[in-house]
C-alpha cells in the first residue's frame, strides 16, 4: 500500500478550533447571551441615565453574572488543557532525563580535560619562556663575540650571527606570548579555555540596587512597587511614586 494512502491517527477529527467550538458550544451561547443582554442594557443606560437603584440592578445583575462566569471559563479551560499540559510534562521530563545525564557527563569530562589541558598550557608556556631566555643568551653571546673580534672581517661575520640570533630570540619571545592561549586541535575534537567573569554575592545587605538600575526592565520595577504598596500601603513612601487608592468596583 502507498504511504500516501496511509492516514494518520485521529485523521477524521476536524480543525482544533472546529472541535473547541463543537465541545464548547453551550459555553459560547452562554457568553453570547451574556453579551447580548450586556449590550441592551447599555444602551438603555445610555438612552435613560442611571438616577435611581431600579435602574442599576439591571447592571449589577449581568455584572454578577459576568464575575461568576469568567472564573468558570478559566477552569474549564484550565480542564481542557490539563491532558495536554500533562502531556508536555511528561515529554520535557522524558527529554530532561537524558539531557541531564549528558550535560553531568561533559561537565566531568570537562573538568578531567581541563586539568590536563591547563597543565599543558603552562608547560608549553615554561618551555617557551625558556627557549625564549636561550635565544636571548645565544644572542648576546655573539654580540660579545662580535665586540672583541680582532678580525675585522671576523666581526663582520660575527655580527652577522648576532643579528640573526637577535631575530630568533625576538620570535621565541612573540612564542612565548602566545604559547597556550590558543585552542588545542586533537583527531577527536578542539579543545578550548575560556574564563568569563562571575560573581560571588558575600553581603547581600551592601548591594546598591542604584548601580544595577540600567539591568531591570520596567516591568520589574514595576512589580517591585506593586509588592512595596500591598504591603505597605501608604505607610512607607518611595521617592518617585506617588501612592493612591484606586476605586474598583465589584460584583458578587
Amino acid at each position: 500500500m502507498p504511504t500516501e494512502d496511509v492516514a494518520g491517527m485521529g485523521h477524521n477529527n476536524p480543525p482544533l478550533p472546529e472541535l473547541l467550538k463543537q465541545e464548547f458550544m453551550a459555553l459560547m451561547d452562554e457568553v453570547e447571551s451574556l453579551a447580548a443582554d450586556a449590550n441592551s442594557a447599555k444602551r438603555i443606560a445610555d438612552e435613560t441615565g442611571l438616577s435611581t437603584d431600579e435602574d442599576v440592578l439591571p447592571l449589577i445583575e449581568i455584572g454578577t453574572t459576568a464575575t461568576k462566569l469568567a472564573p468558570k471559563i478559566d477552569r474549564m479551560r484550565l480542564e481542557r488543557t490539563l491532558p495536554l499540559r500533562n502531556d508536555v510534562e511528561t515529554i520535557n521530563g522524558f527529554f530532561n532525563v537524558m539531557k541531564t545525564r549528558v550535560e553531568r557527563i561533559k561537565k566531568g569530562f570537562a573538568a578531567k580535560v581541563g586539568e590536563y589541558d591547563a597543565a599543558k598550557r603552562a608547560r608549553e608556556k615554561r618551555e617557551a619562556a625558556e627557549a625564549t631566555r636561550l635565544a636571548q643568551e645565544e644572542a648576546q653571546r655573539k654580540l660579545d663575540e662580535a665586540s672583541t673580534a680582532q678580525h675585522s672581517v671576523m666581526g663582520d661575520v660575527l655580527m652577522n650571527e648576532a643579528a640573526e640570533a637577535e631575530y630568533r630570540a625576538n620570535r621565541a619571545a612573540l612564542e612565548a606570548t602566545r604559547a597556550g592561549t590558543g585552542p588545542t586541535k586533537t583527531d577527536a575534537g578542539t579543545v578550548s579555555q575560556s574564563a568569563p567573569w562571575t560573581f560571588t554575592v558575600e553581603n547581600w545587605d551592601e548591594i546598591d540596587l542604584r548601580e544595577l538600575r540600567d539591568s531591570f526592565t520596567v516591568a520589574e520595577i514595576e512589580k517591585a512597587i506593586r509588592g512595596h504598596v500591598r504591603k505597605h500601603k501608604n505607610t512607607k513612601p518611595l521617592k518617585g511614586v506617588r501612592f493612591y487608592q484606586e476605586a474598583k468596583t465589584s460584583f458578587r
